[in-house]
């Protein structure tokens, strides 16, 4: 369930879904010019709509899930400035058409242009799951819906007994898993596995290997089971054939 609170210039609301179903901001322009932002439920999901050409559709989808909800980034660049702001202050810049699991309720969306800035605040509760028990229990669908998860599941599975997986190697792979084009270094660390070791509670400094920390915080907590690692591999290997 989640509990988001939004604004986009002078109007706000607030909305309320559940798992499966999403928050969407989007273009619209055959809205009457007095009323430029209009918000709207249909079929349990939440929908803002906004009367600016440069906004994308959908600009930003916030998808609830039964553990961290996810967001994507549809707006294409056209001078926005999207970033998603946790409770402590760390900030993260999605780049377009990049997916990104929300640890932390409280935290904040921004879409910035010189005319409009839309804001959601996101509140959600985790159900509760037994320390070090990660994904035991689950399917390696359920790797889709969390960034913070995948990436360490490949981590895992692509790393040799008593050694870490190459950066570039679990850079490729994401990207591969995701369909998505391959992040700079410097943007994978920042939005991807800073978040990951962030959801698992690990400080890394900056001339810390943060995939070492990963890799051997889940072998040490177990928290992927071998079965799943096995499926990872083999998907992984499917979508090679494939691409």
């Amino acid at each position: 369930m989640l509990h988001i609170a939004w604004s986009a210039g002078e109007q706000s609301g607030q909305a309320t879904i559940e798992a499966g179903s999403t928050f969407i901001l989007a273009r619209r322009m055959d809205l009457p010019e007095q009323r430029p932002v209009v918000a709207e439920q249909l079929d349990g999901s939440a929908y803002v709509f906004v009367r600016l050409p440069y906004v994308s559709d959908p600009a930003l989808v916030v998808t609830a899930t039964t553990t961290h909800p996810v967001v994507h980034r549809g707006q294409r660049d056209n001078g926005a400035i999207v970033e998603i702001t946790g409770p402590s202050g760390t900030a993260t810049t999605p780049a377009p058409g990049q997916k990104i699991s929300l640890t932390d309720s409280g935290s904040r969306i921004e879409l910035r242009f010189p005319d409009l800035t839309f804001t959601a605040i996101v509140e959600f509760t985790l159900p509760a799951i037994p320390d070090g028990s990660g994904t035991v229990q689950l399917g390696v669908d359920s790797l889709q819906h969390d960034d913070a998860w995948l990436v360490a599941a490949i981590a895992v599975a692509l790393s040799p007994e008593h050694g870490v997986v190459a950066h570039g190697d679990l850079k490729r792979a994401f990207a591969l898993w995701r369909g998505t084009d391959e992040h700079s270094d410097g943007a994978f660390d920042r939005n991807v596995l800073r978040p990951a070791l962030a959801a698992r509670t690990i400080e890394a400094g900056p001339r810390m290997n943060k995939i070492v920390l990963l890799v051997e915080r889940c072998r040490r907590t177990s928290e992927f089971p071998a079965r799943l690692l096995d499926d990872v591999r083999a998907r992984l290997d499917a979508a090679r054939r494939q691409a």
